[in-house]
Parts: C-alpha cells; sequence; structure tokens
C-alpha cells in the first residue's frame, strides 16, 4: 500500500494530488499507469498577462480555445503571447490546454458518474475519442480504466 494510497482514501483525490507531487510519489498508480500529468510551473508575477490569460482559460475550458482567444486574453498579439507563454510555463499553449482537460477529466472521473461523452464535452475535448486518446497517451490508461481503478481504490 501507498502512501498516495492512503492519503487518497483519508482525504480524497483532491488533497492527495496536491500533495503526492510533492512528496515524488505517486497519488496512485494501477499497472502501467503513468505518475502524474506534467503541469507547467505557473507563469511568475512578472508575466502578468499570461496568467490572467491563463485563468480565463481555466474558467472556460469546456469552449474552444486557441491562440487567439488567450493573446486576446493577455492584451498582446498572438506572436508576442507564444514567446511570452513559452517563457513563463516552458510548453505551448496547446499542450498546457490539453495537459488541463485532461487534470479537469480526472477530477470528474473521480468524483462523479458522468459517462465518458459528457465528460469529454465538459473538459472541452470535441469528442469522446480525442480526450481518450489524450488521457491514454499521458496516463497510459483509459478513462474508464482510471475510473474503475479509483472505485476500487476509495472501496477498499
Amino acid at each position: 500500500m501507498t502512501v498516495g494510497f492512503l492519503v487518497r482514501k483519508d482525504f480524497g483525490a483532491a488533497v492527495a494530488n496536491a500533495v503526492t507531487p510533492r512528496l515524488v510519489i505517486q497519488p496512485y498508480r494501477a499497472g502501467g499507469q503513468a505518475q502524474y500529468i506534467e503541469s507547467p510551473v505557473p507563469p511568475e508575477p512578472d508575466d502578468a498577462p499570461v496568467a490572467r490569460s491563463l485563468g480565463w482559460a481555466l474558467e472556460h475550458l469546456a469552449e474552444p480555445i486557441g491562440v487567439p482567444d488567450l493573446a486576446r486574453q493577455a492584451g498582446l498579439s498572438p506572436r508576442t503571447y507564444l514567446r511570452h507563454f513559452v517563457r513563463a510555463t516552458g510548453t505551448t499553449p496547446g499542450k498546457w490546454l490539453i495537459a488541463q482537460r485532461v487534470q479537469a477529466a480526472l477530477t470528474m472521473l473521480e468524483t462523479g458518474d458522468a459517462p465518458v461523452e459528457e465528460i469529454a464535452a465538459a473538459a472541452g475535448f470535441a469528442t469522446p475519442v480525442t480526450l481518450r486518446h489524450h488521457f491514454g497517451k499521458l496516463l497510459q490508461t483509459s478513462p474508464s480504466a482510471y475510473r474503475r481503478t479509483f472505485r476500487e481504490c476509495r472501496a477498499e
């Protein structure tokens, strides 16, 4: 039994997901499931336009979001925004959005019973197939398998 499992069982998924990366342990992993989703460090306070656009994006994950939308929220041109974004986060807007959407899906899988189709739409994926693709790529498991494993973990 892992520390991540115990934290998750005693305090819930949100606490386990927040605490275990700092402990350099997995929140809970079955078989070949990846340890965690790589989340870039948030932008530094001196890059307020990028931070503002990221906050806006997190509030609008279910909507289609592109670089022009993010740049508009930051008050920058798309080209300038891309330079600031990569410097502030260490990744591209597309990769960041996918990671945030998969994280949102994880939370929904852990806390509710909605079908994967509804979760995909709520997390901002165009189709359930797209959710499954990115989920599998980042976590080496499917949303359904993750949900099953999580429920088994909670039942123990």
